[in-house]
């Protein structure tokens, strides 16, 4: 009776064409495992945030952004979350800087980024109350005017990278009784090639991105893909 046995070359063949083949599919499937999970967590952030207003529309809280003040809106908002970490705003906390978690605008090491990663975000509109989920999501409000309301969600919190507009900060804006992805009709930022549009160097390029994540499937495939 004859044994069958491959030989050493035969199995170095057979591994090289294995590594071959992992070396091709594996950033794919890494980058198509990042893509979903992305997608994941900005779904599960715009839900919460649309339960929670129609929460305060249930209580007959205002959401009307002409009712709030400088920096106020942010102390009602909280109340329809559960809270990991109060962060407090830049006008009436300046602890912020010592709270782990927390976005400090003025930490100079450390910043929010643009979509192509070119330059530091526009700090002013993450500045008007923050605080971070049980979950870890991160939500950032601007709120200088009665004319705008805006809720940015960082999907993993500051101290987890890429920190930037468009891949996992996004922004959305209480508008006529709902809260909208930033980039749709009506709301403040609305020109995709300003304001979402990997050449671009607007210090906000990334805040419309909001409304591609919202109602394009495949947009966090291409934002992991491109945006390096």
């Amino acid at each position: 009776m004859k044994n069958f046995a491959f030989t050493l070359a035969e199995v170095l063949i057979t591994l090289a064409i294995i590594g071959v083949v992992a070396a091709m599919t594996i950033p794919s499937l890494i980058q198509a495992n990042k893509a979903h999970r992305l997608r994941s967590q900005f779904l599960k952030s715009y839900s919460t945030l649309q339960q929670a207003f129609r929460q305060m529309i249930d209580d007959e809280v205002s959401i009307d952004p002409k009712t709030y003040n400088n920096n106020t809106f942010y102390k009602t908002l909280k109340n329809y979350f559960k809270i990991a970490i109060d962060c407090g705003n830049y006008q009436s906390n300046s602890e912020i800087k010592n709270r782990k978690g927390c976005y400090n605008k003025k930490n100079d090491n450390k910043k929010y980024r643009t979509l192509n990663n070119k330059t530091d975000a526009y700090t002013e509109d993450l500045d008007d109350g923050q605080f971070v989920l049980m979950d870890g999501t991160s939500l950032l409000l601007e709120n200088a005017s009665t004319s705008l309301i805006m809720v940015s969600v960082d999907l993993n919190g500051f101290n987890n990278p890429p920190n930037r507009w468009g891949y996992d900060l996004f922004s959305f804006q209480l508008l006529d009784g709902e809260i909208k992805a930033m980039g749709e009709p009506k709301t403040r930022y609305t020109s995709l090639e300003t304001y979402c549009n990997l050449k671009s160097t607007n210090i906000r390029n990334g805040i419309a991105c909001a409304s591609l994540a919202k109602n394009n499937s495949d947009y966090f495939k291409w934002v992991v893909k491109n945006a390096k």
